[in-house]
């Protein structure tokens, strides 16, 4: 089995999605996941994220849990001992497992390395675990710049050539599990020439740096369009990486006997509500990301399930998919039955949160939660405050917030769900540091920390 994670890739700037770029129109974004993966298995078109950042998406993609569950809800946070990811059941089942991660909030400080045989570090700039804790100035500062360091360049050869060594050491009959975290669709957006190919006509000097402190209203639409594709063209790069993995597969003889799942962490935001970026709300942009099966013999190719899916609902179904024993810490539900057979999944809510910077209800920075189905999405800035609620039929764009009653029946299903969640993490352990404040800022500065607003 291959997971394969990219960081921060919306679902609709796939052209198997049914994504066109407008500056760039007849080139697709996706070519090889079109042919690849999507032609030749099962496209999920609702997968819902549970939050808009890397580290706790990750973690409830993992642990088939909601982020207020398995806790990792700040930078600082961590999964604490004891509690269990997706990798130990393989591991426990005695499969070779392996994990490749290339961006630095799937450090293995967090809890991410559990369960694998080897945990490869393929950033452009490792982080050492202990410096999430500097004591001086001058640590400090290091560490801030190997964050900074982290969005330059591209890792995807990287990560290829790491995967085709270790798969090279694995019996051609035995089982693996391996994790691929792609790191290149994050901002900054910086393709390699070759595949920076949808904007051609452009002139002026916009990079793609800087993307988390763009406001809407200072962005001209040419520098807009020209963002948009630079991060299109991150797209079509990290497509060409996954092309790469297929072809290690397939050189190996495990092509066709090796379920592939194809999915992301989260959205990025493009000015759509005001802002750039992600960590900063739950609109679709940031929470409605891909998924695509491809299991040949067992999953129908060029197949669309239309009804949504939750990412706390992935876990379970690998597990059930690799026909190993279900986990009863998983809140997830497994739609594998849906996957192999022709029937939908069934409808169930997905819930979302933010913690935004830290998980205290009584300061400033409090959680935003959230809940949605295929219909409407009820969120809630703050605790205490009345949440809003968007018909996603009438208005998919989340641009007309209705004004309804108290009682209202999706407030009602929104606030029982939110409840459950909280009810079941206030009875779990938590395990995090203290940021130091500079590193805080910094965090802040490069999007990972949510505004005061």
């Amino acid at each position: 089995m291959l997971l394969i994670s990219v960081d921060s890739l919306r679902a609709d700037h796939l052209s198997c999605y049914g994504y066109e770029s407008a500056t760039a129109p007849g080139v697709a974004t996706s070519p090889n996941i079109d042919a690849r993966l999507a032609g030749e298995g099962t496209l999920f078109e609702e997968l819902i994220s549970t939050t808009s950042w890397t580290v706790p998406a990750h973690m409830a993609m993992l642990s088939g849990q909601p982020d207020r569950v398995h806790g990792v809800l700040a930078p600082a946070s961590r999964l604490p001992q004891g509690r269990r990811l997706l990798a130990e059941s393989f591991q426990d089942a005695g499969w070779k497992t392996a994990g490749f991660f290339s961006g630095p909030n799937l450090h293995p400080y967090f809890g991410f390395g559990r369960g694998f045989d080897q945990y490869v570090d393929c950033t452009s700039m490792g982080v050492d675990a202990e410096r999430f804790g500097p004591a001086t100035n001058a640590e400090r500062k290091e560490l801030r710049a190997m964050e900074d360091a982290s969005h330059h360049g591209n890792t995807g050869e990287l990560v290829a050539g790491r995967f085709d060594e270790w798969l090279g050491g694995v019996d051609q009959n035995e089982p693996f599990f391996a994790f691929v975290h792609l790191w290149d669709v994050h901002y900054d957006y910086e393709p390699p020439a070759e595949f920076d190919v949808f904007d051609p006509d452009y002139a002026g000097d916009r990079a793609g740096d800087g993307i988390p402190n763009l406001m809407a209203k200072n962005v001209t639409d040419a520098d807009a369009a020209h963002i948009l594709a630079l991060y299109d063209g991150e797209i079509r790069y990290t497509d060409h990486t996954i092309s790469t993995l297929l072809d290690t597969l397939e050189a190996a003889g495990r092509l066709d006997d090796t379920l592939i799942v194809f999915t992301a962490d989260h959205g990025e935001e493009f000015g759509e509500h005001g802002r750039y970026g992600h960590n900063k709300t739950l609109y679709d942009e940031v929470v409605h990301v891909p998924l695509v099966v491809r299991w040949p013999g067992h999953v129908a190719p060029n197949r669309r399930i239309a009804q949504q899916v939750s990412m706390v609902d992935l876990a379970p179904t690998l597990l059930e998919l690799a026909d190993l024993p279900a986990d009863p810490a998983h809140w997830g539900h497994s739609f594998a039955g849906a996957l192999l057979g022709p029937d939908e999944p069934a409808a169930r809510p997905a819930p979302m949160e933010l913690a935004i910077g830290r998980a205290d209800p009584t300061k400033k920075r409090a959680p935003m939660e959230g809940l949605r189905t295929r219909d409407f999405k009820v969120v809630r800035e703050r605790p205490g405050e009345k949440p809003v609620v968007f018909d996603l039929s009438s208005d998919p764009a989340e641009k007309k917030p209705l004004n309804v009653a108290h009682a209202d029946e999706r407030l009602e299903l929104a606030r029982t769900t939110w409840t459950a969640i909280n009810a079941l993490g206030a009875t779990l352990s938590r395990e995090t540091g203290s940021l130091p404040g500079e590193l805080e800022s910094e965090l802040t500065n490069i999007g990972y920390l949510g505004g005061d607003e």
